[in-house]
């Protein structure tokens, strides 16, 4: 591995994200590498400081406020239609690897060729700008589904935070973003998914399977997240997965204490 390729990995290094054989190669190359070895060093210092920082404890009320937030930001957003918001949406704020720009600027060219087509015909043609508005929908939902499958946990969040502007999620989309709230390695990228599957609560097939998903979390934090999501839309099946966790001897008093008072919301 080159120098450039292993500095940019020491952080997932640092937070456990990498795979175990990557990790190992790239130990060995810390090992044999006196450069990168130092900035390794220097990293693992600044890392270990910001663990010494006592950690602030976010109210227990807080990713419901979240939840009543951001309903309240789609509604706000659903009011506003104009092409401005929807032309918005063209525009990540943030880089891509290399294979999702290619998917990035294909939707840019689809997309102008939409645009130029309504904006040269006879004004007010909404048929148009609908037209574009789904293959932009399409087309964000591909590059969603691609960054999910890539390596890096900061690419997966990326593409996650790409649904936030998905109005018609394919079942494709849906089943990735759920596959990776089962399976994906890092704790953060798992949170992530569970927010983003927030917004397409509204079908009962997700909702199901965000309660069978509760039994095969093995990390507090995504139970928890996963407990308020469950309780903030009352689904009443997740009250016989609830009374499992306060069953289960191993799950820790924080989460059966979330699971009772879930409980006792959606009863």
């Amino acid at each position: 591995m080159k120098c450039e390729e292993i500095r940019k990995n020491i952080p997932e290094l640092l937070t456990a994200d990498l795979p175990d054989a990557d990790a190992a190669r790239l130990k060995d190359h810390l090992r044999s590498c006196s450069s990168c070895w130092q900035e390794w060093q220097e990293l693992q210092e600044t890392w270990t400081r910001l663990g010494i920082l006592r950690d602030e404890q976010p109210s227990p009320d807080l990713r419901r406020n979240f939840y009543q937030a951001l309903a309240a930001a789609q509604q706000e957003l659903a009011a506003g239609s104009g092409w401005r918001q929807k032309l918005s949406r063209l525009l990540p704020a943030w880089p891509l690897p290399a294979s999702a720009l290619r998917l990035a600027a294909a939707s840019l060219v689809v997309a102008a060729g939409f645009g130029i087509g309504f904006f040269a015909g006879a004004g007010g043609d909404r048929g148009k700008i609908e037209r574009l508005d789904r293959e932009v929908d399409r087309l964000q939902q591909q590059m969603t589904i691609q960054l999910l499958d890539q390596p890096s946990a900061a690419a997966r969040l990326q593409g996650i935070s790409l649904t936030s502007r998905v109005q018609d999620p394919a079942p494709s989309l849906i089943a990735a973003l759920l596959d990776t709230l089962d399976s994906d390695p890092s704790v953060n990228v798992r949170l992530s998914a569970v927010d983003a599957l927030y917004l397409f609560s509204g079908r009962e097939e997700v909702r199901k399977s965000l309660t069978a998903s509760l039994a095969r979390q093995t990390s507090p934090l995504v139970q928890i997240a996963l407990i308020d999501l469950l309780v903030s839309f009352k689904e009443k099946q997740a009250a016989a997965a609830l009374k499992r966790l306060l069953a289960d001897k191993k799950i820790i008093p924080e989460v059966q204490q979330r699971a009772r008072l879930g409980i006792d919301r959606i009863v």
